[in-house]
């Protein structure tokens, strides 16, 4: 989750490339569908928007889900939409979340953006919040950027200021990390971020740090509850929401 534009469809994307989930020929068919479109920089979003409206505006409108596994763990992304109009997609998405992710982009002027009046940063940290996610993984994106060029300084301010904001919402201390990636060239995702570009940050790349974080128990064999979140008709009535415990299967009553 996080502001327009902060590189969430794109880095989803790569995760997927990186851990085989997608294979190389469907990204270069992607780069070159992307390339004739005029649309160079948007072929990794593209693995995770797939509808056509989502690709000629380069904006997530409904949650992407994919999975994707690694050598511990196996992982559903739910890719929401960073636009203030989809924000009732983006709550859909992070009521079925474990851990969320917040991606900010460290690139001049989108922080900032991503901050002020109807910035999508903290309208997507407090809805985790009221939504049950209580584990945020503070990605700081587009390092790479030449406005960034991977340097401490403008690190250290995105990520004070959010220190600030994550705890007056109400995240305790040991809640949230922050880490800094590219989702575009893939640094810090699952290999560490490289020591000659990054020589200040020695901690885990991302997926590193997902497969080692402890999880909430299941309780898959206590009795089934299901908050329910929402309802619908559509041929019948359709409920969504989190299992809270238990377990269910086709065909059970």
């Amino acid at each position: 989750m996080g502001h327009v534009d902060a590189g969430k469809s794109t880095m989803g994307g790569n995760i997927l490339y990186l851990t085989g989930a997608v294979d190389k020929r469907t990204v270069e068919k992607y780069e070159r569908e992307a390339k004739d479109a005029g649309r160079q920089g948007w072929y990794l979003s593209w693995i995770m928007d797939t509808n056509k409206e989502e690709r000629n505006d380069g904006k997530t409108i409904e949650v992407g889900k994919s999975y994707f596994e690694t050598d511990k763990r196996r992982y559903t992304i739910l890719d929401a939409p960073g636009h203030k109009l989809y924000i009732s997609e983006m709550i859909g998405g992070a009521s079925q979340a474990d851990v969320g992710i917040l991606v900010i982009s460290a690139r001049k002027g989108e922080y900032e953006a991503g901050f002020e009046r109807g910035g999508q940063s903290r309208e997507h940290a407090m809805l985790a919040k009221t939504q049950g996610v209580n584990k945020l993984v503070v990605v700081i994106n587009k390092m790479d950027d030449p406005t960034v060029a991977w340097s401490k300084e403008r690190y250290d301010e995105c990520t004070g200021k959010l220190t600030q904001y994550l705890k007056a919402i109400g995240f305790q201390k040991n809640d949230f990390i922050f880490m800094p990636v590219s989702g575009y060239t893939g640094a810090g995702l699952k290999d560490r971020v490289n020591k000659k570009e990054c020589p200040w940050y020695d901690g885990p790349s991302m997926l590193e740090y997902l497969d080692n974080m402890p999880l909430a128990d299941r309780k898959i064999n206590d009795p089934f509850m299901l908050p329910i979140s929402g309802k619908m008709k559509d041929l019948g009535t359709v409920v969504e929401g989190k299992i809270a415990s238990g377990h269910i299967k086709k065909g059970h009553h």
